[in-house]
């Protein structure tokens, strides 16, 4: 039978200062890599969400050259051209449904300038007027570590715009009772 040999204790010290070196270095190569993949999900997660409110500005936009010159007798006797009561109303739900498949979309704002990128929010439209939509959503950022990274690091939210734009053909013909 062998004979189990004490280490010395100079071999005792070596050993016992290099326990857990494993431990660190696997820490610092996994954190950097952990919270770059993280980065990763909340970008993909957020440029997802800009492409679904991108395709909300063109859904309005379709559903504002439609209900803008429709029969009044489906908008509350709303006269044609004008973006108010339920011709409002259904154009901002043709935005809004788009935004149902993103959970982290949590505020939406729904505006028709008279221009690309313009502030004010038209009422009235004529025939062959070009009709803008522009629909602001809030992002609500919720990956760990990763949210104060790639959005605000304050608010950990990012307002994403899309906007559209289409002719409004109009109608040439009074709608009768």
């Amino acid at each position: 039978m062998r004979q189990r040999v004490a280490p010395s204790k100079g071999a005792r010290k070596a050993l016992l200062g290099t326990r857990g070196a494993v431990m660190v270095e696997f820490l610092v190569a996994f954190l950097p890599l952990f919270i770059f993949f993280e980065c990763l999900v909340q970008m993909a997660g957020l440029y997802t969400a800009k492409l679904v409110v991108q395709h909300a500005a063109s859904t309005a936009a379709r559903a504002a050259v439609v209900v803008l010159n429709d029969n009044p007798k489906y908008y509350d006797d709303v006269e044609p051209g004008k973006a108010t009561g339920k011709r409002r109303e259904d154009i901002e739900s043709a935005a809004t449904i788009p935004l149902m498949a993103v959970k982290s979309i949590v505020h939406v704002k729904v505006t028709l300038p008279s221009s690309k990128g313009g502030n004010d929010d038209r009422k009235e439209f004529g025939r062959n007027d070009l009709v803008h939509v522009k629909v602001e959503a809030t992002y609500l950022c919720q990956v760990p570590f990763a949210k104060r990274v790639v959005c605000n690091l304050f608010t950990e939210t990012r307002t994403l715009t899309g906007e559209a734009a289409l002719p409004n053909n109009g109608a040439d013909y009074e709608y009768s009772e």
